[in-house]
């Protein structure tokens, strides 16, 4: 009690950034249950799944905890935690969650997957995710959607099947883009697998800072694609949603509203 009170008086009197003797536990990465499948909806078998930390230009080559997929593609990672000796106490300035990297593979290779967000304190809630391999520009990616982060979502309808829209980013030298991916899926037999009929970029005419919230909507017996977006100006940040109609396989196009 008299050191918890000695810390109190330490911080009354800190005006700036300085540090309170105080331990404490905090949760890196929270445990993690997912799923990683095939564009066809079929399981991947044998893939690796890592977490990593920090902001390398390569920070999945470096993953702190492994696990494999099973027989139904599905994996678990206990949760990470590290103590500390001190709290560094910034006036007017919220500490921030710890964050982590989600990195998939079905190889040696580990790419990033998912961003999500571990707790200040020793216990977190875990957190579900679904994992999607997928091919662009011949090229595997893989992307997931959790409880921090949702990058894909399928629904609609065309001709003879549905859509998915994919959010992710790609590096592009000195920074990663956003980029927005539709697939035009169908499933030929009943029970079968699902067969992608194209695949298709959305153009964005600016450079976008950040790309979230997918979504698929219909109106007026059209199908289309939005997602909330933030691009820098020269004021600052403007934040917008952006929306593209989408037809039969391949076609898509900006709208200002749909």
């Amino acid at each position: 009690m008299p050191a918890r009170i000695a810390a109190l008086l330490l911080l009354a009197l800190c005006s700036a950034a300085c540090p309170v003797p105080i331990r404490h536990t905090e949760t890196l990465a929270p445990p993690i249950v997912g799923v990683l499948r095939h564009s066809d909806g079929t399981p991947i078998v044998g893939a690796q799944i890592g977490v990593a930390y920090g902001y390398a230009k390569s920070p999945c080559a470096q993953t702190t905890s492994r696990a494999t997929t099973d027989s139904t593609g599905s994996f678990r990672l206990v949760a990470t935690q590290k103590d500390y000796k001190v709290v560094w106490v910034i006036p007017n300035f919220d500490r921030a969650l710890p964050s982590y990297l989600l990195c998939v593979g079905a190889g040696d290779t580990l790419l990033p997957a998912y961003n999500g967000y571990g707790s200040l304190d020793a216990e977190a809630p875990p957190d579900s995710v679904t994992c999607l391999e997928w091919e662009w520009r011949d090229r595997s990616r893989f992307t997931c959607s959790g409880k921090a982060q949702r990058a894909v979502v399928e629904g609609g309808s065309w001709q003879s099947g549905w859509y998915r829209l994919i959010l992710t980013s790609e590096d592009s030298g000195r920074t990663r883009r956003p980029l927005a991916v539709v697939q035009w899926l169908e499933q030929p037999a009943p029970g079968g697998p699902v067969t992608v009929r194209a695949t298709a970029e959305l153009p964005f005419r600016d450079v976008l800072e950040w790309v979230a919230e997918p979504a698929l909507g219909e109106v007026y017996g059209r199908w289309c694609a939005s997602m909330i977006t933030v691009r820098k100006t020269h004021f600052g940040f403007k934040r917008e949603w952006l929306r593209f109609r989408l037809g039969p396989p391949g076609e898509a196009h900006r709208v200002g509203d749909c």
